[in-house]
């Protein structure tokens, strides 16, 4: 059967820790398509200083430009509103019927999945990929894995080196002026500075 990825996301901004769970998941689940997802307005937390949807569009598609199976996708940006998970999936279920379906995404969203709207469904329409920060990390999100199993759904957890960093980080690195070459794509940080994202 084949296979399709989606990987949600703010992406505000794409880095590194995205970019290897991208090519983790890939190497893991071999899919026959990988989905870059945008979010529109994220429904499970507060998006702050959120850049223009073509900002983070345009960082997205700059960050897997080397990689020729991802794909970036402005569907949940042009469906508007709140961002469901649920809607994103069944709109892809409904579009590749015979495919298996995988929903990847950081440590945050999965120790927040069981609060989403209709985590039920989502479990149905597809497995979940999650890769962890940490050690502390991983115990949080086995924890949460038992709990999706308990229910009938998948769960997978990657199992690579973990790598630390967070789009908040970044953003407050900016701020300070402070350079972050070491935390995303060289295209996204060229991008961010000529554009002069994230600065008030």
């Amino acid at each position: 059967m084949k296979k399709t990825v989606i990987f949600g996301g703010t992406f505000n901004p794409f880095h590194l820790g995205h970019l290897k769970l991208t090519e983790e998941v890939i190497k893991l689940i071999g899919p026959n398509r990988f989905i870059l997802m945008p979010t529109h307005i994220p429904p499970h937390k507060i998006a702050r200083e959120l850049m223009s949807d073509e900002d983070r569009l345009e960082m997205c598609r700059l960050a897997v430009k080397d990689l020729p199976e991802v794909e970036v996708s402005d569907y949940e940006i042009k469906a508007g509103g709140k961002s469901y998970t649920v809607r994103t999936l069944e709109h892809f279920h409904r579009l590749f019927p015979d495919e298996e379906l995988y929903f990847a995404m950081g440590s945050d969203m999965l120790e927040t999945f069981l609060s989403w709207y209709m985590p039920e469904r989502i479990m149905q329409l597809a497995t979940l990929v999650c890769n962890f920060r940490d050690e502390v990390d991983r115990a949080a999100c086995e924890e949460v894995r038992a709990k999706i199993e308990a229910l009938g759904g998948r769960c997978v957890l990657t199992d690579c080196e973990p790598l630390v960093c967070s789009s908040t980080d970044i953003r407050d690195r900016i701020d300070r002026g402070e350079p972050i070459d070491d935390l995303v794509p060289k295209a996204v940080a060229e991008y961010i500075e000529r554009k002069g994202l994230y600065r008030d």
